[in-house]
């Protein structure tokens, strides 16, 4: 098991810490430490000008987001909201104790200067002490936010203090757990949400785990009972409001808390706990994990995030056996599944793609991850060209080993219909690296906060896809729901001429009599080209965006015009550190050159380049770009394009509605190129 570090701590994007006078009250706190804050001076609020207007809530809409729900869901949601308050007074107070086993008391630590500075700072804040303030920039409230939530998550007590040098600290940690009791004394405060108290009782049973016995020769007995006592108190209330209404990683979640409590605090409801908590561990471990070995839920960082919990269950069993020995195997073949998969999907700086509701650095470095796992990353130490793909995900991936390039494709749902809550409007979006930079990026997320930003993060506009008619794929609103949901094809891959390509299909706006199909190929001298299909009926309004990463730099090329309008045109000159390409296109419409943000934390915007490509005409319409080196004759492009297109024309139909979810890639007619204008 491992120690806890800040999110942010080693970003492609590294955050600066900064105190000014509307964050004083904060920044004399622990909670700086938590989540620092970013400079204000490098980022950009404005929307974007593509970005769709959100759609008022309705009761249409409430009807297309709940009738995805399973019954019990909507039992449970019932329950919780009728049953209101969480009153803790109901539980007497009886003994408690710790298992202190030797094994656990050496876990091993990760980043614990880090920890051990939030400790000697002291005066952790558990609760916002400023009210809210209209005038406050939008990050700094992000920040004072993700400050409390760490800060009751409680990470930083996730280490070992039994050394003899380390006894100031250990009582500094042992009376910052005792100041969460008195900031939170009625149940009703933020910190006793379900979520938070499943992470805080993890946290806590390992430090009391590690450092009990030392702690009882330094401290008086009565504050380490009184520590013990409040942690009981703390399952009873997760116990009788697990999220059954919300599943996904937050039940499992909740199942870790359980099994943790069950098998290490001595307290008259501990056999209960680390029965129920096997059970659903057992029943949520095969469910949410796919056969091909992705979270349910599609969200790299949450699949992640997962697999470092299993990762802890499993070193939790090798200390203290369960009871249930299938517990045991789901959790140790779910590591192994899960880590295979991370390790496929990873981008070759070694950390995860920002698709979905995904953030770098708030799960701990994913080759830690791996490493604990067992797995190692698919990132080196390999040569040639691989693609892979990931079936009941939806992902496809083109990895590069010798120019350290890689691609991944999104062609699956936006989550279980039962909770796509963390799923963006993103169907056939990709992510690009070339040369071990990250060029072609997913948006990411900035907040949670429902508002036009959250929204816009999720839409289609903020994602390297099309969108028709100024509509979105999916129904996305509030913070995590989702109305009207696509349809996908199953995506595929293949090879042609020099070359490898991954494909996918999705029928959302089939009601508007379009299907749109995509194929995305990598080919020698290091051509990248994606090829988009609209077929149907009619006229329509088709957009194609490409965000790039902000250490790109885009210039428009001075040869744009020189080339006949049905080939491969240079369009914008990109550079990224001593690396130059073009981005060639053809097809009809109009390429405009403008902005929007990249998010790969909560509370940071950066300014990005976005080409956002307009083409209003009737169907069929052929939209295909490219990027490739700077010297590359647009000829040779156009040339391979040609086989890609070729090849997706004769291998995807939009002649037939597919099953739900998946379906197989049939044939579809050819069509002739649009020229740019």
């Amino acid at each position: 098991m491992n120690d806890w570090t800040p999110v942010g701590a080693k970003a492609p994007c590294t955050r600066k810490v900064i105190i000014e006078d509307e964050m004083h009250e904060t920044a004399t706190t622990s909670n700086q430490y938590l989540f620092p804050a970013v400079s204000p001076v490098a980022e950009t609020t404005a929307l974007p000008s593509f970005a769709a207007p959100a759609a008022p809530s309705t009761t249409g809409r409430y009807w297309r987001t709940l009738r995805h729900l399973r019954l019990s869901q909507l039992l449970y949601l019932g329950l919780h909201r009728t049953l209101g308050t969480n009153d803790i007074r109901r539980w007497p107070e009886v003994s408690v104790g710790i298992k202190t086993h030797g094994g656990l008391r050496h876990m091993a630590d990760w980043q614990p200067e880090l920890a051990r500075e939030v400790i000697l700072a002291g005066n952790v804040q558990f609760v916002d002490p400023l009210p809210a303030d209209d005038d406050v920039p939008w990050s700094l409230k992000e920040v004072r936010r993700r400050q409390v939530f760490h800060a009751n998550y409680c990470d930083f007590l996730n280490i070992d203090l039994t050394s003899p040098r380390d006894e100031d600290l250990l009582r500094r940690a042992i009376g910052i757990a005792l100041s969460w009791c008195d900031q939170n004394p009625t149940g009703r405060e933020v910190a006793w949400q379900p979520f938070f108290l499943s992470l805080r009782i993890v946290n806590w049973l390992k430090f009391l785990a590690r450092n009990y016995l030392r702690a009882q020769e330094i401290r008086d007995r009565a504050q380490m009972d009184r520590m013990l006592s409040n942690l009981r108190v703390q399952v009873l209330s997760l116990e009788s409001r697990l999220e059954r209404e919300l599943l996904a990683n937050h039940f499992l979640k909740n199942a870790k808390a359980l099994v943790f409590a069950g098998s290490l605090l001595e307290a008259p409801e501990s056999s209960r706990w680390l029965i129920l908590g096997q059970q659903i561990l057992k029943q949520q471990v095969r469910e949410q994990i796919l056969p091909d070995g992705g979270h349910i839920e599609r969200s790299p960082m949450y699949h992640a995030w997962v697999l470092d919990d299993l990762i802890d269950i499993q070193q939790l069993f090798n200390v203290c056996a369960p009871d249930d020995p299938e517990c045991r195997l789901a959790v140790s073949d779910g590591v192994a599944r899960m880590s295979q998969y991370l390790s496929e999907i990873l981008h070759p700086d070694g950390e995860i793609p920002l698709l979905n509701d995904s953030q770098l650095n708030v799960t701990r470095p994913t080759g830690e991850i791996l490493a604990d796992a067992g797995a190692v990353p698919n990132t080196t130490s390999r040569s040639g060209i691989e693609t892979h793909i990931l079936p009941e995900t939806g992902y496809g991936t083109i990895r590069n080993y010798d120019s350290r390039s890689f691609l991944i494709l999104d062609c699956g749902p936006l989550g279980p219909d039962y909770q796509p809550g963390h799923g963006h409007s993103d169907v056939l979006t990709y992510e690009l690296t070339l040369h071990g930079q990250r060029v072609v990026v997913d948006t990411g997320v900035s907040s949670y906060e429902p508002g036009p930003e959250r929204q816009y993060e999720r839409s289609t506009a903020a994602h390297n896809t099309i969108r028709i008619d100024e509509a979105d794929q999916a129904e996305v609103w509030a913070s995590f729901r989702v109305g009207i949901r696509p349809t996908v094809g199953r995506i595929a891959q293949g090879s042609i001429a020099s070359g490898h390509f991954v494909r996918g299909q999705h029928f959302k706006y089939r009601h508007s009599s379009v299907d749109h199909s995509r194929a995305i190929g990598h080919f020698a001298g290091s051509f990248w080209i994606i090829a988009d299909l609209l077929q149907g009926k009619g006229r329509h309004k088709a957009e194609s965006f490409i965000h790039f990463h902000p250490s790109v730099q885009l210039m428009p090329h001075p040869r744009t015009h020189d080339f006949p309008s049905e080939s491969m045109a240079p369009q914008w000159k990109l550079q990224f550190g001593e690396n130059r390409y073009v981005l060639m296109a053809r097809g009809g419409g109009v390429l405009t050159l403008t902005s929007a943000w990249y998010s790969p934390g909560f509370a940071i915007r950066l300014p990005q380049s976005v080409i956002h490509w307009t083409h209003d005409g009737m169907l069929p319409i052929s939209m295909v770009y490219a990027i490739v080196p700077e010297d590359t004759s647009p000829a040779s492009v156009n040339q391979v394009a040609d086989h890609l297109c070729t090849q997706l024309s004769e291998n995807i139909s939009a002649q037939r509605r597919p099953a739900k979810a998946v379906s197989d890639l049939r044939p579809l007619s050819g069509n002739a190129p649009n020229s740019i204008s």
